[in-house]
């Protein structure tokens, strides 16, 4: 699900941004620190184009690629190739999540920057961005603990890893 609603979120956070273009003025940002509003929308739309790296697509494709970049608890029992397709699968609905966190976070910065330089439109709350910001914080820290136990330790006496064991050392 979370997968599904990161595809959808994905377009329209750039088309609001693109949308909203009209809406900000010349110079966006505080005295000293502007940019231009086209530089303003562009670094904010690279920034939402490489949300692909959080899809289930890039999550698939870098476990088949490059398997050694996946960070996961007990790697190399769950990504060895009886179980690496379903733990892809797994991981690539957990870090959709994270992408559209991420999405999420630059729709509401963006959204914040729009009203900041429009105070003549209905203004909500500034509690609002603090509850929206601890809400993802949150979200984000139940997304990091399911993450964990949706990759337990192997139950199975598995070896983890094929390193030999070491030696005793002798005492002289």
């Amino acid at each position: 699900m979370q997968s599904r609603l990161f595809r959808l979120a994905w377009p329209l956070t750039a088309l609001f941004l693109v949308a909203s273009l009209p809406w900000l003025p010349e110079q966006v940002g505080d005295p000293g620190h502007e940019a231009s509003r086209v530089v303003y929308i562009v670094t904010m739309l690279i920034s939402v184009a490489a949300g692909g790296l959080f899809s289930p697509g890039f999550v698939a494709w870098l476990g088949r690629n490059a398997p050694q970049q996946i960070s996961l608890p007990h790697r190399a029992y769950w990504l060895a190739p009886e179980r690496r397709e379903a733990t892809l699968a797994r991981l690539g609905e957990q870090v959709s999540a994270v992408g559209l966190m991420m999405l999420l976070l630059l729709g509401g910065l963006h959204g914040f920057m729009l009203l900041r330089f429009r105070p003549d439109w209905p203004q909500p709350p500034q509690e609002i961005w603090l509850v929206g910001g601890a809400a993802l914080s949150l979200w984000f820290a139940v997304c990091c603990w399911q993450t964990w136990r949706l990759f337990p330790a192997p139950t199975r006496a598995e070896p983890e890893s094929q390193r030999p064991p070491r030696r005793p050392r002798e005492r002289h």
